[in-house]
């Protein structure tokens, strides 16, 4: 792909390619390539800018209010960038999201202007793609919600954002955390079930909470307060639409566990923290059920609402995880859990092991026959799960189902 503007890129654009030859490149000369990470805000309706835009690569989503219609604009690289600009008149009379990793070409707007002054600006029509569907109703619909700040997604637990803090000031220790987790005597009963827990630390108790937090690791009770405090965000009003969120909160649990108990098993990885990229990668349902009972059709048709779930799940839950300043690899987890030939040059991550769990949680069900099995993907070797004995006839569920039962129910606080 091209590292800069050439006139070539321009001359079929709407409206430059009214331009002559001349005008095209002193255009191409000022204008700017703009790499953004998907879920970027472009700009907001009613907003000004002095750019321009066209989409070389990636998809952009542009919304206006609930109820309107959509359009997606898509690039696919040089020769093909798309044709509608995004920003010739202002102030912008719809909101423009990322909705993957996108390049952009920006060009100002006044230099546009004065390019076109001898001539004729051309009308155009915005290829207009209306949501048709509820699943891209509600989806549609959560973006714009997200765009204007009314997207009810949830809320990180008041505790567990209170012990991130204290985690990350250098000046706190485990007595200023332990009084925080004081304040909620669940959580911290929780906490001393793990420190004397074999699954967790060590096999003589800790008979205080400080004790327990010291034993634990200030990074890893940062991350077990998380996962002990997520159940909550697991929740929807309608009867019908909360059955199905505890089907949700279930596999998450399930996940987390195998992810948990795997992560021991690997060089590399962090069994705490396994067990909350497990917890969460599932969270971009949460919002998509709780808001189902908006759509009937989704709450009489549970397919449909299945299908919607499938479709957007990752994209749903990396907006979540952003939201919650939840670093990358953790957002890859939910971004990418269900993309089973997921492969990258980097070293094996979170993704890979929440990838991994999922498949080791269907060994055996009639679900296995609906996905690759896992010698099969790359994540296997990625990870080293034969170097640890671990095969599609070998699972860890086998191995270790006491021990995944153990972490599991502990996530339920049984």
């Amino acid at each position: 792909m091209s590292t800069n503007v050439t006139p070539e890129l321009l001359e079929g654009l709407v409206p430059l390619r009214e331009l002559t030859g001349e005008a095209l490149s002193e255009l191409a000369r000022c204008a700017e390539l703009e790499d953004l990470p998907a879920k970027t805000a472009l700009f907001k309706k009613g907003s000004t800018d002095e750019w321009t835009r066209y989409v070389l690569s990636g998809e952009v989503v542009l919304v206006d209010g609930p109820g309107s219609q959509a359009s997606t604009v898509v690039g696919m690289g040089d020769g093909a960038v798309a044709t509608q600009p995004l920003g010739l008149e202002q102030p912008h009379a719809t909101h423009a999201l990322a909705r993957t990793d996108v390049r952009l070409i920006r060009i100002p707007r006044q230099r546009i202007e004065q390019a076109l002054e001898e001539s004729r600006l051309p009308d155009y029509d915005v290829a207009e793609v209306e949501a048709e569907s509820s699943s891209e109703q509600m989806f549609y619909g959560l973006i714009q919600d997200l765009m204007e700040d009314r997207l009810e997604l949830p809320s990180m637990p008041d505790i567990a954002v209170r012990v991130r803090e204290a985690v990350s000031d250098p000046d706190c220790g485990a007595p200023e955390v332990a009084k925080i987790v004081q304040a909620d005597p669940s959580v911290a009963a929780r906490l001393m079930q793990a420190a004397n827990s074999a699954l967790f630390a060590g096999q003589s108790a800790a008979d205080n909470l400080t004790a327990a937090i010291v034993r634990l690791g200030l990074r890893n009770v940062r991350e077990l307060v998380m996962a002990v405090t997520m159940r909550e965000v697991f929740k929807a009003k309608n009867p019908l639409l909360n059955k199905r969120m505890v089907e949700v909160w279930m596999h998450s649990t399930l996940i987390a566990a195998i992810s948990s108990v795997l992560a021991k098993k690997l060089k590399g990885f962090d069994s705490e923290r396994g067990l909350l990229a497990g917890l969460v990668h599932d969270i971009g349902v949460v919002p998509m059920v709780a808001n189902a009972a908006e759509y009937p059709d989704m709450v009489s048709d549970p397919a449909k609402l299945e299908a919607t779930i499938n479709a957007y799940r990752g994209q749903v839950g990396s907006m979540i995880l952003r939201r919650w300043n939840f670093p990358d690899d953790m957002v890859d987890a939910a971004t990418e859990a269900e993309n089973w030939e997921r492969d990258h040059d980097g070293q094996a991550d979170y993704a890979d092991l929440v990838i991994a769990a999922q498949l080791q949680s269907m060994a055996g069900t009639s679900d296995a026959a609906k996905v690759p099995s896992l010698e099969q993907i790359p994540a296997y070797n990625r990870l080293g799960l034969a170097e640890i004995g671990i095969t599609e006839s070998e699972p860890v569920l086998e191995e270790a189902r006491e021990e995944i039962a153990e972490v599991q129910r502990f996530l339920m606080g049984k």
